[in-house]
């Protein structure tokens, strides 16, 4: 079982590598029937499975972006069930602007995330990305 303190510091350093597009890093971080969830409408809601998936998905964000995506970390709050991460998403792309706050709740077993619980401002990402 990981500590508190160790899952704050397992998600600071997956969130690290996205924010600097090691996305191999941020794949090794998932367990290999980890699921992640985004609720919407929008092409990039869904539900993915497995590193591969999730990372894609990650990366087809990126791209519909038009290369803009980026998050500023707000905060991680730590249990011995995972950890939350708070984050500030923004982007530009075609006009739209992407500003909001979203929260990822990561479910970390054997020092991988099974699941991650991604709930973000849901009409501002399928207005961006719509």
């Amino acid at each position: 079982m990981h500590t508190i303190s160790s899952n704050v510091e397992f998600v600071r350093t997956m969130v690290e590598a996205f924010q600097r597009g090691d996305l191999d890093t941020v794949g090794s971080c998932f367990a290999d029937d980890a699921v992640w969830e985004l609720p919407g409408t929008s092409p990039v809601a869904g539900t993915y499975t497995g590193p591969e998936q999730i990372v894609g998905f990650l990366a087809d964000s990126f791209v519909r972006s038009g290369g803009t995506l980026r998050l500023e970390l707000i905060e991680i709050l730590g249990s011995d069930w995972g950890a939350v991460q708070v984050q500030r998403v923004l982007a530009e792309r075609d006009g739209r602007t992407l500003d909001c706050v979203e929260l990822l709740a990561h479910e970390v077993r054997d020092g991988k995330i099974v699941r991650t619980y991604h709930r973000p401002d849901q009409y501002a990402i399928d207005a961006f990305f719509g």
